[in-house]
């Protein structure tokens, strides 16, 4: 309590801090890029908001309307925020690359469950 008491004569309390993160990423998910950034730099709890993946899914969202299901796993293995300020090219390129990858999976899969499958003989 006494705590408390003394954030609060010396003003050092911070609320907004102190909210939930689910309320400060739909806070930031309006802002512009550039107060996103700025925000990061505030403190290490907005810091930690601003690179949240639901945030930087929301804001690809905003600026591409649609999420392709590669583009979607090659977010899982890197990161929203990562993806988003991936040029086109390149995330084009990634995208061809976890096609081929999961093509070769597959082929490479079936091979096995072809080999593993017991053969009959007649007696």
């Amino acid at each position: 309590y006494m705590n408390q008491v003394v954030h609060l004569c010396t003003r050092s309390n911070d609320y907004l801090t102190k909210l939930p993160q689910k309320i400060l990423v739909k806070i930031a998910a309006n802002l512009s890029l550039e107060d996103v950034v700025a925000m990061a730099h505030c403190s290490k709890a907005f810091r930690r908001t601003c690179l949240t993946d639901s945030l930087w899914r929301g804001i690809f969202l905003q600026h591409h309307k649609y999420i392709a299901p590669e583009v979607e796993q090659l977010a899982l293995e890197h990161s929203w925020r990562k993806i988003f300020f991936t040029d086109k090219l390149k995330l084009q390129m990634l995208v061809s690359r976890h096609r081929n990858l999961v093509k070769l999976n597959n082929a490479n899969l079936k091979a096995v469950q072809e080999q593993a499958e017991p053969v009959y003989t007649e007696l």
